[in-house]
């Protein structure tokens, strides 16, 4: 059927193109050999949407079954039974013969989960895995912490499916862009104008193929965007660059730069004044703001800097706070802290060490809390330092509600800062959508720059 309809487009093409019978052929036998590569990017496309759908059910199924049976082995036997033949059915039926055929190891339910882990490379299910291995080794209230996994994996799965559709939506809008950037290619080979055609022309021709070529290539790329690992889409970048970035922001000394700057400055500023005394005005004003952008260059650079890390900390401080959350449903507030550093970003690791440090020296104090991240001075991030603070002294009457309070401030943030990491990676998108006018509009000069030499040899002649 795949090869019928290829057949068709190619004949749509020939007459709408003016395609001779040699462009046609070389048209239909690329299109012939992109449809393999089409087939197998929508192939993967279906792939990745269903393992991100499969994890999602995984996650809500294993968590209320733990909730209920309070074992991890009964809670995977429950998951199993629920699940539909597959990839995920047989990874979990791994890992239960694991656990129940295994009796040299300590950590039996540890290792098992991890056939799954190393399978799904999710986080989510990583925090799920580890919460039910703390609780079957240390027992203690695990309503909260679920309800807290539960409501930040609902969260995730509306994020993505959201994320999801909006790829499907703007790849619809590539494919519309191409089809009509042909059209519009097409209408010029039929002005009646003085009766020519310039369509035999072998600029012509061959342009048009390449025309074809160039858009599929389009659509071959929008489809890359749709075939993603959306169980990863949201991880941050886990790389010790970041964390130097804000170690270098924290560190900037503005008397050093604006040295620097004074000296970028100096070439710029002669090549003005030597303008100026030629009396070259227009090109003085060019080389006067060169100089001013140089005299500023390290504040500019300064507040480009603060621009991105303002970015990536807002991704990563409520994924911190998350596990954070997690962990003061059975610790205390400093101690969770301490355990916390085991999961933290990499762009928050020194600032944390910072913090923990600074609580053994000041325990009692608000002031390590409030001089969390103090350079960026971000107020939602002192708002929710102040409430993990209030938590720390917390009576005993107004502590859950403090706790309630900064999980649905943490949530909030979370999924602010991971729609917008969403939609920044999908923004290459928008790009494709503009790059059919492109081809379509150097397409449409060439084939006018004919039309005209054509005009001008039949006046001629």
């Amino acid at each position: 059927m795949n090869y019928i309809l290829i057949v068709f487009l190619t004949y749509v093409l020939h007459l709408l193109l003016k395609l001779n019978w040699i462009s046609t052929a070389v048209v239909l036998v690329f299109l012939m050999i992109t449809q393999y590569f089409h087939r197998r990017k929508n192939t993967g496309f279906k792939a990745e949407r269903q393992r991100f759908l499969d994890v999602s059910l995984y996650i809500d199924t294993l968590l209320y079954s733990f909730l209920k049976e309070k074992k991890i082995i009964r809670a995977f036997e429950d998951v199993k039974s629920t699940l539909e033949p597959g990839t995920m059915r047989d990874v979990v039926s791994k890992a239960i013969e694991h656990m129940m055929l295994t009796f040299d190891e300590t950590q039996v339910f540890v290792d098992a989960m991890k056939i799954i882990e190393d399978e799904y490379k999710c986080n989510r299910i990583v925090s799920v895995h580890e919460f039910m291995a703390h609780a079957e080794y240390y027992g203690g209230d695990i309503e909260e912490s679920a309800k807290i996994l539960l409501e930040d994996k609902s969260a995730w799965e509306r994020r993505v499916l959201r994320n999801i559709e909006e790829r499907q939506r703007m790849f619809k809008q590539i494919i519309l862009s191409v089809v009509m950037s042909v059209i519009i290619s097409g209408i010029i080979l039929y002005l009646p104008i003085l009766n020519m055609d310039i369509s035999s022309n072998i600029i012509v021709q061959i342009l048009a193929v390449v025309l074809v070529i160039m858009d599929d290539m389009i659509i071959l790329w929008g489809q890359k965007f749709l075939e993603t690992d959306y169980l990863s889409i949201d991880l941050l970048p886990d790389d010790e660059k970041h964390a130097k970035k804000l170690e270098e922001y924290r560190k900037y000394n503005p008397a050093k730069e604006f040295k620097t700057s004074l000296l970028m400055a100096v070439i710029p500023a002669i090549i003005t004044g030597y303008l100026l005394y030629k009396g070259r005005s227009w090109p003085a004003v060019v080389a006067m703001g060169i100089t001013l952008v140089m005299l500023n260059q390290h504040r500019i650079g300064h507040r480009l800097m603060k621009k991105n890390l303002i970015a990536e900390v807002k991704s990563a401080f409520p994924k911190w706070l998350m596990d954070l959350a997690l962990l003061i449903q059975s610790e205390n507030v400093q101690v969770a802290i301490q355990k916390s550093r085991e999961h933290v970003p990499v762009i928050l690791k020194d600032e944390v060490e910072l913090l923990v440090n600074r609580l053994e020296v000041e325990p009692e104090s608000s002031s390590p809390y409030h001089r969390f991240l103090d350079c960026l001075k971000l107020p939602e991030i002192n708002a929710a330092m102040g409430m993990l603070y209030a938590v720390s002294i917390g009576n005993s009457g107004s502590c859950g509600s403090q706790i309630d309070e900064l999980i649905t401030k943490n949530l909030e943030l979370l999924d602010v800062s991971d729609t917008a990491r969403l939609k920044d990676k999908t923004a290459g998108m928008y790009l494709l959508f503009l790059a059919p006018v492109i081809t379509a509009s150097f397409k449409l000069i060439v084939d006018m720059a004919v039309f005209l030499l054509s005009f001008l040899a039949y006046k001629v002649g």
